[in-house]
């Protein structure tokens, strides 16, 4: 992974040399807007030497709270040109949240707008670490020194700052929720990051042609493919707002505008699309791949989307934001779909390892959980040694050396053939009466009722020292199966200890910025009373 000029590829440096190449090809479009990959680089360039003149030191960590739109782009590139290391923030979080991702990682400086004065002078009141915020202007309300956008516009440069970086230094620090809701820090570094990003375009023969749609929030693994794939490929990133996304004929009359080639997203996102989008009048014929992850693609929904998008291939990805993606599975026609859908083999930058709960491995078509290793595994999570003790094991390999897996925490099977299939979540297996449930089955099998759209499935103490299972729907337009219909034809597919004992109808669920289900949200929202069945 070598430039031009036989420096190491780093992730800012594909902007340089996309510049180089085509100046004046588009790099990012937002709400009719563009930047060109020159304009781009530029204002990278810009922003990295207000960070070093401020003080920015090597490797220190530099949080961009940025909403979606054109400043995005430059926030990432320029705090790695400068030799920072990246800390996206969810633009949806509170104080609390920012306040809390600040402190674990030890930022010193921040990159924002003053559409996020008011979160930013909150949580700087409670971080005195972050000693300098660029995107504000300084007044006696801000605790520390503000540099404006228009400072780093007027720092805008063709000749990128000499900082030394190199291949195993950290480039970003991602969050995620994990069950409790509190974030973990996924910390990786340039080799790891661009491992994912040279097998993404190779796989997906991505080119300058190209128009990637960014659907997720940037602080996801998502934003990893929509914005570093495609500059590693001279592709287009185009950013799909707030606004946009809450309306699906909007969003499909967009995709038909910039002609997107290339879409990637959790498939609740496809789902509404194809539900609501109107694709049937329009001309999405340039829609030539849709990746989807992070979730179950219900097949009535799936086979569904691929029949509107009969020009596209679809590719299932597998793998959570700790290793990028480890495998990949691209799908057969609609007709000849199988269920449960694969995840795949591995990606050639990655290995798999099927184990039980000692760590040997388990025979074809036995379940055990998922190790993964290979070159896009994250470095650790940040400041959690014991944690990362847990998860990245040490097993012996061919030689005398050991060879680092990590734990993913799914169960899966392997096939003859060397494919997986996933089964379940390790930590969504539970007890009901003393029965194993897998709650994944529980939400397939409501799916798998006609008039449910949307599924979920959580458990709450039973006051008798186990489980009850719970259940939300979200019903088709029109639909009028009731909650006791709906019971009674889940008694026909689940054994009793696995039914739910209600089931809620919702018009929408609550969601993640990756537009998951917020199961933790939909917990509380039940459990407090404010929804019903």
């Amino acid at each position: 992974m070598t430039t031009p000029t036989g420096k190491p590829m780093l992730l800012h440096r594909m902007i340089d040399e996309a510049a180089l190449r085509h100046p004046e090809a588009p790099a990012v479009r937002c709400d009719g807007a563009t930047l060109t990959y020159e304009q781009l680089a530029r204002q990278a360039h810009g922003l990295a030497a207000v960070l070093l003149g401020t003080g920015l030191q090597r490797r220190a960590r530099v949080a961009v709270l940025l909403g979606k739109g054109l400043n995005v782009p430059v926030g990432f590139y320029g705090t790695l040109a400068a030799g920072g290391t990246l800390v996206p923030i969810d633009p949806r979080s509170p104080v609390e949240q920012v306040v809390r991702i600040l402190r674990a990682t030890g930022a010193t400086h921040l990159v924002s707008e003053p559409e996020k004065r008011d979160v930013v002078r909150g949580a700087l009141a409670a971080c005195p670490e972050v000693s300098q915020v660029v995107g504000l202007e300084t007044d006696d309300e801000m605790p520390v020194p503000c540099v404006p956008w228009a400072t780093v516009a007027a720092e805008a440069s063709d000749r990128p700052p000499a900082v030394e970086v190199i291949e195993v230094d950290p480039s970003y620090i991602l969050h995620t929720s994990g069950s409790t809701g509190i974030p973990k820090l996924i910390l990786h570094t340039h080799h790891s990051a661009m491992s994912f990003v040279d097998w993404a375009v190779s796989e997906y023969s991505l080119t300058r042609d190209d128009r990637l749609s960014n659907h997720s929030s940037h602080h996801t693994c998502f934003a990893t493919f929509d914005y570093y794939a495609a500059a590693r490929a001279g592709a287009t990133t185009v950013i799909l707002t707030p606004a946009v996304l809450m309306m699906p004929g909007s969003l499909s009359t967009l995709l038909e505008r910039e002609r997107v080639s290339v879409w990637y997203s959790v498939p609740t996102a496809l789902v509404q699309l194809s539900l609501r989008g109107d694709l049937e009048k329009r001309d999405l014929s340039s829609v030539r791949w849709v990746l989807f992850a992070g979730e179950t693609f219900p097949e009535k929904h799936l086979r569904r989307t691929m029949q509107q998008l009969p020009g596209a291939r679809f590719s299932h990805v597998y793998g959570s934001t700790e290793v990028n993606v480890c495998t990949y599975h691209h799908l057969p026609e609609a007709s000849d779909l199988s269920d449960p859908l694969p995840i795949g083999k591995a990606c050639s930058n990655s290995s798999t390892l099927v184990v039980d709960d000692e760590l040997r491995p388990v025979p074809d078509g036995e379940m055990g959980e998922l190790l993964v290793r290979g070159s896009t595994v994250m470095s650790g999570y940040w400041g959690e040694p014991a944690r990362n003790r847990q998860v990245l094991v040490r097993r012996p390999s061919a030689g005398e050396l050991d060879e680092v897996y990590f734990r993913t925490g799914d169960r899966v099977r392997a096939l003859e053939d060397g494919t997986l299939t996933f089964v379940a979540r390790a930590d969504r297996q539970v007890k009901v009466r003393g029965h194993r449930v897998e709650l994944e089955e529980v939400e397939a099998a409501l799916l798998s009722l006609a008039p449910v759209e949307e599924a979920a499935v959580f458990t709450v103490p039973d006051g008798e020292g186990s489980s009850a299972i719970r259940a939300a729907v979200v019903v088709g337009t029109g639909e009028r199966s009731t909650p006791r219909e709906m019971l009674a034809d889940l008694g026909k597919i689940l054994p009793p200890h696995a039914r739910p004992a209600e089931v809620a109808v919702l018009e929408s669920f609550p969601r993640t910025p990756t537009n998951k289900v917020d199961r933790n949200a939909l917990r509380v929202r039940l459990t407090e009373g404010r929804d019903g069945g």
